[in-house]
C-alpha cells in the first residue's frame, strides 16, 4: 500500500503500490507503472551527466476521480480510478494473500483501459537539482534521501512485500544498475 513520503514541494504525499495485482504506482495525483519507473532509474543511473529527462505518465488532477483507497480496500466505496481497479481486483479475503504480485506488470493493458476515463497521459520533466541535491519529478520535489527511500520501497514490494519475497526481474535489474552508479544522485 502507498505510504507517506515527505516532499519539499507538497509536504507529505502518498507514494506507492495501491493494488497487489498491478505494478502501477501512485505519487499523489501521478500514476505510472513500476516497470517504467525502474527503466527510468536505470537510464538515469547510467548517465552521470544527466540533468533532465522527459517522462510520459498518467495524471489525475481531480482528487475525486482518484477514488478512496481505504473505501476500496474494505469494499464500501468503489469510486474513481482506484475503485474501478478494486472492482476488478478486490482486496484478498485472507491476509496471507496480501502480497504484491511480481507478475502485476502483465495486467498493464487492462489498467491502461481502466485509467483512461480518469486521467490524461501527460509529459513531465524530471530534473536533478545538484545545488540542493534534490530531484524534481513534474510538480514534486524530493530530497536524495527520500527518493532513495522510494526506490527501496519499490524494491521491497511496498508495504505487503513481494509474493515469496521475490521482486520481478525489472526491479532486480534496477537495483543492480544502482550498484556502482557514478551519477551523483544515486551514490
Amino acid at each position: 500500500m502507498p505510504i507517506a513520503f515527505t516532499s519539499h514541494s507538497h509536504g507529505q504525499i502518498a507514494v506507492g503500490f495501491f493494488n497487489i495485482e498491478t505494478d502501477m504506482l501512485l505519487m499523489d495525483r501521478y500514476f505510472f507503472f513500476a516497470t517504467d519507473f525502474s527503466a527510468r532509474v536505470k537510464a538515469w543511473v547510467s548517465d552521470p551527466d544527466r540533468v533532465h529527462d522527459e517522462w510520459s505518465i498518467y495524471v489525475i488532477p481531480n482528487p475525486d476521480l482518484i477514488g478512496n483507497l481505504a473505501g476500496a480496500i474494505y469494499g464500501f466505496e468503489l469510486s474513481g480510478f482506484i475503485g474501478e481497479v478494486y472492482k476488478r481486483y478486490p482486496f484478498p479475503e485472507e491476509r496471507a494473500g496480501f502480497k504484491q504480485k511480481p507478475y502485476g506488470y502483465q495486467n498493464q493493458n487492462l489498467i491502461r483501459e481502466i485509467i483512461r476515463p480518469f486521467a490524461t497521459q501527460s509529459p513531465i520533466t524530471v530534473t536533478f537539482l545538484k545545488t540542493d541535491r534534490n530531484i524534481r519529478i513534474g510538480d514534486y520535489v524530493f530530497s536524495k534521501a527520500v527518493f532513495q527511500d522510494i526506490i527501496h520501497y519499490v524494491d521491497a514490494g511496498g508495504m505487503p512485500g513481494w509474493l515469496d519475497g521475490q521482486p520481478p526481474r525489472y526491479v532486480k535489474e534496477m537495483i543492480n544498475a544502482l550498484d556502482g552508479s557514478k551519477h551523483w544522485f544515486f551514490t
